[in-house]
């Protein structure tokens, strides 16, 4: 859920919530006071109608003879009147006019009249039908007016919020496009909230920082590469030249020989290790869309003569060629060391088999091993010297580079290298 979403939402609803619950006690005290007023004016009907009784002789009998619409009346024993407590009451009563019951209200009592002594009750009532329209178009009002302020707050909490959370978006759309190889400082997007600036200048401090440190690791991995690269050449150019001079002695041509493997294995050990870094900084950055299957294969053909020489089958299986954005250079140093693994750790006579999908390659080879799981950096084959134990490595780094799903796994007699490209190209 996206902040300004999740602002609005909570901002509408707690508004909403707080509206509701006003409209509802602002309709109640309304009903209340409508109410007071009817039983207000029913107070005064009984009031004037027992002054009157008590004052003009055969008030209440006339009464009691020729009943109002509103009114009745009915004499009663004095223990009853003693029983009955003046009320209000909303009820219904029938009349004959209308045919049908309405809703009225009723103030029941009792009281004794002056002139004549008896005791009489009393009912006085006025119907609610003008009132119960009143409520209806009250409540409407309130329902429009609670709506009205719902979507007028909705509406401009959003404008508000987005306007005031636009630094906020534009610094992550910045991030976003940020990468530590550009060395490259993003553009701040200027802000007026006290936090946003205070995000701004800890983000730019901190991506100063980063890129100075990678600047930095990246000249000092060259530099250490390029001055190492240097003098281990002088130092084999040198041996070869002992190696020449001296090669009718046999005890000192062998231990010249022994030195020039392990400085031979320094050289690639160094060359390795500064492509890993270089993978890792994601220093490549020149990516097309290549033809994996046309990559493969040309490293394939590469390999043909190693292959026939330890009688290794190779053979290739499915009619997808899937293809990926990614450097070319990287995609073949990638399947080099597939395939070189696939020939070094197989068998003689051996097989490779290569399938392809449109969303996957897998590399298989036989061998005499047990599963390897070789992803870790400097880890080789059990009994393998001449490995450098960097190549499965940086086929990883590779694959993980492009988003590529490199996994492993031993399947009776083969090893398989699995590449999934369902999710592959995203950098």
């Amino acid at each position: 859920m996206k902040l300004i979403t999740y602002l609005i939402s909570r901002i509408t609803l707690s508004f909403t919530a707080i509206m509701l619950i006003w409209a509802a006690i602002y309709f109640f005290l309304q009903m209340k006071e409508i109410h007071d007023g009817i039983d207000e004016g029913l107070t005064n009907l009984k009031q004037e109608f027992i002054a009157k009784a008590d004052a003009v002789p055969g008030f209440a009998d006339i009464l009691k003879a020729n009943t109002p619409p509103n009114f009745a009346i009915e004499e009663i024993s004095e223990e009853e009147a003693a029983a009955i407590v003046e009320n209000f009451a909303t009820t219904g009563v029938y009349f004959p006019t209308e045919l049908e019951k309405e809703e009225v209200r009723m103030l029941t009592t009792a009281f004794r009249c002056r002139q004549n002594g008896k005791y009489y009750r009393l009912q006085f009532f006025i119907s609610t039908v003008e009132s119960d329209d009143l409520i209806k178009n009250v409540l409407f009002l309130l329902l429009g007016l609670w709506v009205a302020l719902s979507l007028t707050i909705f509406v401009v909490s959003k404008i508000i919020v987005a306007k005031a959370n636009k630094p906020f978006y534009r610094l992550l759309d910045e991030l976003k496009k940020f990468r530590l190889d550009n060395s490259r400082m993003i553009d701040l997007p200027p802000a007026k909230i006290r936090e946003y600036m205070q995000l701004n200048s800890s983000v730019k401090e901190l991506l100063e920082k980063s890129i100075r440190i990678f600047t930095e690791q990246k000249i000092f991995i060259e530099n250490a590469t390029h001055e190492l690269q240097t003098p281990l050449a002088i130092v084999i150019a040198k041996l070869e030249t002992l190696l020449e001079k001296y090669r009718n002695n046999g005890e000192l041509m062998k231990e010249i020989a022994g030195v020039l493997t392990v400085l031979n294995r320094m050289r690639r050990l160094n060359s390795n290790l500064f492509l890993l870094s270089k993978i890792k900084n994601r220093q490549f950055t020149e990516i097309r869309s290549m033809n994996l299957r046309k990559i493969l294969e040309a490293v394939l053909a590469e390999f043909e003569d190693v292959a026939a020489y330890r009688q290794i089958a190779v053979e290739q299986k499915g009619d997808a060629a899937p293809s990926l954005p990614i450097s070319e250079d990287l995609a073949h140093i990638l399947f080099t060391n597939l395939v070189k693994n696939a020939i070094v750790h197989n068998e003689q006579n051996g097989k490779i088999s290569i399938r392809y999908a449109a969303d996957a390659i897998t590399i298989s080879n036989t061998g005499n091993r047990a599963a390897l799981a070789l992803f870790e950096r400097y880890r080789t084959g059990a009994g393998d010297e001449k490995s450098l134990g960097l190549g499965l490595s940086i086929a990883k780094a590779i694959a993980d580079l492009y988003q590529i799903g490199l996994s492993y796994y031993h399947d009776g007699e083969m090893h398989v290298f699995r590449l999934s490209l369902r999710n592959a190209g995203q950098r």
